[in-house]
């Protein structure tokens, strides 16, 4: 009888385990979703809420579903960030080199910047260290958005970066690779006006200061469709016209060197003279269009300028009177070519 009582008791024992296990587990996903909107009620100058969780701990992540993060004060309507599903994980293949560390695959994310909402002070590195218990050393992104939205201009300002495609590995240098810049960086996307973008880089975000050596094109986009932009900025209304962006950076200890070129090419400005009552804008924009069709390169019908930039990371030091300058270059010397230069050598900066 003895034998029986003690199988019982154990069997009770184990039951009860098995039912507080179960229980435990179907609770999990309500306690994450409480404390990670905890997490977010934490920002300073924001809030917002995901909807739910969803636990696997199969493969020891877990699964954020609809989440939104607004600016109390002086925001948008748009959310600052926004993204259908956060998947957080272990990085298995990590365990091989002996780190544990974690992986982040965004699905349809938006970020939303404007004037008065950068982000800036916020607590957004305590978020993310909440969220994850482990550092994190891979990150990607599918279906992004990066927007730029300023109301307080007549027309809105509305420019972005759209169908984002983002890739970054090894960030806590785990497969012990290049010392010096051991993550890899690829990003791919659409601009506004149907340009295409490409963001090739390696980095090294171990350091305190993030050292990185980066390379930026956008090739093909519609000028015009920048125009509510063009308007804001410099009264510049295009009637037709394809832009180009090049830009190479590299930072080694918050040191920066790098350029920013623009290259358009068949431009035409929308004649004013007819539609606007206002005599200064038609005489502005008559004179752009001729400074840009005298000090254009007429063997390849482009207008271009690079602007250097250089000093420190926070506060850099851009070129404008060389910029200037190089207006001339392109027009009177060699066509700036339709691509990054290939002169920033990141190898230089470690060397000073």
């Amino acid at each position: 009888m003895k034998g029986i009582k003690k199988r019982s008791v154990a069997f009770g024992l184990i039951a009860v385990i098995v039912v507080l296990l179960i229980l435990g587990r179907a609770y999990l996903p309500y306690w994450v979703t409480d404390y990670l909107n905890t997490q977010i009620a934490a920002l300073d100058g924001y809030a917002g809420s995901l909807e739910d969780v969803d636990i696997h701990l199969w493969r020891g992540a877990y699964v954020v579903h609809g989440l939104e993060i607004h600016k109390l004060e002086g925001g948008l309507k748009e959310p600052f960030v926004a993204a259908e599903t956060i998947d957080l994980s272990v990085e298995w293949s990590a365990l091989l080199d002996g780190a544990v560390v974690a992986e982040i695959d965004i699905h349809d994310a938006d970020l939303n910047f404007s004037r008065t909402q950068s982000g800036e002070g916020a607590g957004w590195q305590r978020l993310v260290e909440a969220w994850s218990p482990f550092d994190i050393n891979r990150l990607t992104i599918h279906g992004g958005r990066v927007a730029y939205i300023d109301y307080s201009t007549e027309p809105n300002v509305h420019l972005f970066i759209d169908d984002i495609e983002a890739r970054v590995t090894n960030l806590r240098n785990v497969e012990r690779g290049d010392p010096s810049l051991p993550s890899d960086l690829n990003i791919t996307g659409h601009s506004i006006g149907d340009g295409e973008l490409t963001v090739e880089g390696k980095l090294n975000v171990v350091k305190s200061t993030p050292d990185f050596d980066i390379d930026l094109a956008l090739r093909g986009a519609s000028l015009a469709a920048f125009n509510d932009y063009t308007k804001a900025a410099a009264a510049i209304d295009f009637e037709s016209g394809t832009v180009g962006l090049f830009s190479e950076l590299a930072a080694v200890d918050g040191r920066l060197t790098g350029y920013l070129k623009t290259v358009a090419t068949d431009i035409s400005v929308v004649d004013l003279s007819e539609s606007d009552q206002n005599p200064i804008n038609a005489l502005w924009e008559s004179a752009v269009s001729v400074f840009m069709d005298v000090f254009k390169n007429q063997p390849e019908d482009q207008f271009a300028f690079r602007i250097p930039i250089e000093g420190n990371l926070n506060d850099p030091e851009r070129g404008t009177w060389a910029a200037f300058l190089s207006i001339f270059d392109n027009a009177f010397g060699q066509a700036f070519t339709r691509d990054t230069d290939g002169n920033i050598r990141f190898e230089e900066l470690l060397e000073d």
